[in-house]
């Protein structure tokens, strides 16, 4: 049994990036990890993103047994979609876990995180913090002690890429990571742990803003434009690969280190509108009235949030729209350009919103505030979507855009299902991405990419290292549920049994695994839910970062 846990997350990593660049002899950190531990793909949350991803990782659940989904969740009573945090997850976390069994924790930037909650150490919390919060520290005057010592310590990077502006925009990526490599090392120096965790968050944004460097074949690349442009992402993860060095340095040969990442990342070249398909079929319809004629009118002309955000970013004013929320105006905009709010809900049969994959919600009666389908027809409903989704084409090409589509109860299972979208539509081609949390957010069904030039993919990595460990094995069959269990298990402690996870026993030496059976907790670790507790400014921003980021 060990003593210590040490987890480094690198938010939105592949695996094959990583070995690649070690094999190269770029990435000597990760390489030696390689060598002497176990590595493997790590299978994410449906859909791969951060919310539903890095949740499922804490409370070794399912999204239907953690209630989060996607970044954002209808809020009952209407159609408004908030972005969700911790209150909003069931399941306890495991440092949770760990606090009651009396382990010292330390966590330090995990999404997900906020509002923070009292912990046996000490808790940072990470992305989907508002960026006006000074309540994101557990305990409190640690705040003012990472000040004296680290400096202004945040969360949040000051730089949205642009080519223009790419300089800045690297600098800006290595002072952050500068910031929380020296928080994390303080941390671990003058605390005391027993299970400490830090994620790297910019990774995932440096791979979202820079996956056209990598990607030959882009549609960004103009006039046949091959050349290598790979030098500044290799250079930032050559010093991710410097600080995750740093931090293993702290940990004694007691330590089982695991290093992960909650979804992978590959090319992006198209953006599918989900909800102007569903208004073409005449499965989502808007309000007759002179009002929404005149704004259906402007929308097809080109009148859209997509086209004034262009602008914006060839004007230089989305410099800093990552976390200062230079796109407030949306909100009076949705009045203007045509949203949500201009839906005939009582004749509209299904809508979507949600990121990356294709998330179809039926406008059923008594779930929704205007349900218009019968719940004695919501079969029928739902097989009529998958017919129409079967026949739907690329306008430009003609070629089927959709791939698998699956049915909630296929993926999800817990109190929550109900909570889930009723279909999710895979691209038949990955590099086709779902753009369903604007409403309407550009009046061209299948377009061209923008801000983003890459997007999640299903598989993140894993790899372990520690006296336990075996050695250059490969992991396989994986999933991010597992974590949380493999930990609690390599700790000695019970598993609670509803846990969806299992502890990865096959990576581990077969003496260790002979000399420790898991054991398992029949309490079970629900938690109760809270509104999310965002103020209306907080949860604004957090609204206008995801805008910002390209999420919405």
């Amino acid at each position: 049994m060990i003593n210590k846990v040490l987890v480094i997350g690198l938010d939105g990593v592949p695996l094959s990036l990583i070995e690649g660049w070690a094999k190269e002899g770029l990435l000597p950190t990760f390489q030696q990890v390689i060598e002497g531990g176990a590595t493997g793909l790590l299978k994410s949350t449906v859909p791969p993103t951060s919310g539903p991803s890095w949740s499922s990782f804490m409370t070794g659940k399912n999204p239907g047994k953690t209630g989060i989904y996607d970044f954002l969740y209808r809020r009952e009573g209407g159609y408004i979609f908030p972005p969700v945090n911790a209150n909003r997850r069931d399941g306890k976390s495991l440092w949770r876990l760990l606090s009651e069994e009396g382990k010292r924790v330390g966590v330090v930037n995990v999404p997900m995180s906020y509002p923070v909650e009292e912990v046996n150490g000490f808790l940072i919390s990470g992305w989907m913090t508002p960026y006006s919060a000074r309540d994101f520290i557990y305990p409190p005057e640690l705040h003012r002690e990472l000040e004296e010592v680290v400096g202004n310590y945040r969360i949040y990077p000051t730089e949205t890429f642009a080519e223009e502006r790419k300089e800045s925009f690297f600098e800006a990526c290595d002072s952050l990571l500068d910031l929380r490599t020296k928080t994390a090392l303080y941390l671990m120096d003058r605390q005391p742990w027993d299970f400490f965790m830090n994620v790297f968050f910019d990774t995932d944004r440096v791979l979202h803003q820079l996956w056209h460097y990598l990607d030959p074949d882009h549609p960004w690349r103009r006039g046949g434009d091959k050349e290598d442009k790979s030098g500044p992402v290799k250079r930032y993860f050559q010093q991710v690969d410097r600080a995750v060095g740093e931090i293993l340095s702290r940990a004694d040969d007691d330590t089982l280190v695991f290093i992960m990442s909650d979804h992978g990342m590959g090319p992006a070249h198209n953006f599918i509108v989900l909800n102007n398909w569903l208004l073409d079929t005449g499965l989502l319809k808007l309000k007759d009235d002179p009002l929404r004629w005149l704004k259906r009118g402007l929308f097809r002309a080109g009148f859209t949030l997509r086209n004034v955000h262009k602008i914006a970013d060839r004007l230089g004013l989305a410099k800093h729209a990552e976390y200062k929320g230079l796109y407030s105006m949306d909100y009076l905009m949705k009045l203007v350009f045509l949203s949500f709010l201009d839906v005939d809900w009582p004749h509209s049969k299904a809508y979507s919103f949600g990121r990356h994959l294709g998330s179809i919600y039926i406008n059923l009666k008594g779930r929704e505030p205007e349900g218009a389908v019968p719940p004695e027809e919501y079969e029928v409903v739902r097989e009529e979507i998958v017919q129409l989704a079967k026949e739907f084409v690329d306008p430009r090409t003609g070629e089927p855009l959709i791939g698998q589509i699956l049915r909630r109860e296929e993926l999800y299972q817990g109190p929550h299902l109900d909570w889930a979208p009723d279909l999710i539509l895979r691209p038949k081609d990955e590099r086709n991405i779902f753009f369903g949390l604007a409403d309407f957010g550009s009046n061209i069904t299948v377009d061209t990419v923008y801000r983003y030039s890459g997007m999640h993919r299903d598989h993140g990595m894993l790899m372990m290292k520690g006296k336990p460990v075996r050695k250059g094995a490969r992991i396989e069959g994986a999933n991010i549920v597992d974590l949380a269990p493999t930990i609690l298990y390599a700790l000695g402690l019970p598993i609670p049994q509803d846990m969806d996870g299992r502890p990865l026993r096959e990576a581990f030496q077969e003496e260790y695994v002979k000399s420790l059976s898991p054991a398992y907790s029949e309490i079970g670790s629900g938690r109760e839910l809270k509104d999310t507790g965002y103020t209306e400014e907080g949860e604004k921003e957090i609204e206008e970062r995801l805008r910002g980021l390209g999420y919405l």
